[in-house]
């Protein structure tokens, strides 16, 4: 499967470089941090089920996150969700159930699947980044081991789009 994703509007907003081992660009959108007080970046790989996933980039572990089946996915390599267009605006926007915010970044999905959008949502002492996935009314993280589903979260969107 491509990592390559069509979106269904255009934008400079957002682009997905591809990394590994915990490097990120310029540019990266942070998408939360650890309890530690780590740096957690939105990042997405395709996991062993075909799904390609939006999760978090960890630098301290030298990998990307994501999950997919109630489990907790790794990759060394992955694509990194970069914000090179300063001009035009990324904004996190609170959201409950289902409910997919006007200018959601799609960021995944899988065959026959619908799509997979970024989320974020406090989480063990910290923000974790994951997947939101509108048919399922929730947002799934990454974090020791499993997936764990919330249904009030905020989802990455663009605030000014070129149609």
């Amino acid at each position: 499967m491509s990592l390559q994703y069509e979106t269904h509007y255009k934008s400079t907003a957002a682009v997905w470089i591809l990394a590994s081992n915990g490097q990120v660009p310029t540019n990266a959108v942070i998408g939360g941090y650890d309890a530690d007080g780590t740096t957690l970046y939105v990042g997405r790989f395709v996991t062993k089920q075909g799904q390609l996933a939006p999760g978090k980039v960890c630098t301290s572990h030298g990998c990307a996150y994501s999950s997919c089946a109630g489990v907790e996915q790794s990759s060394k390599t992955y694509q990194v969700l970069t914000h090179p267009n300063q001009t035009e605006q990324l904004k996190w926007v609170p959201t409950t159930g289902g409910n997919l915010p006007t200018g959601a970044l799609r960021a995944g999905g899988g065959s026959g699947k619908d799509g997979l959008y970024i989320a974020r949502a406090p989480f063990h002492g910290g923000v974790c980044c994951g997947k939101f996935e509108p048919g399922h009314g929730c947002a799934y993280l990454p974090w020791g081991g499993r997936e764990h589903a919330v249904t009030s979260c905020e989802v990455l969107c663009v605030t000014s789009l070129d149609f």
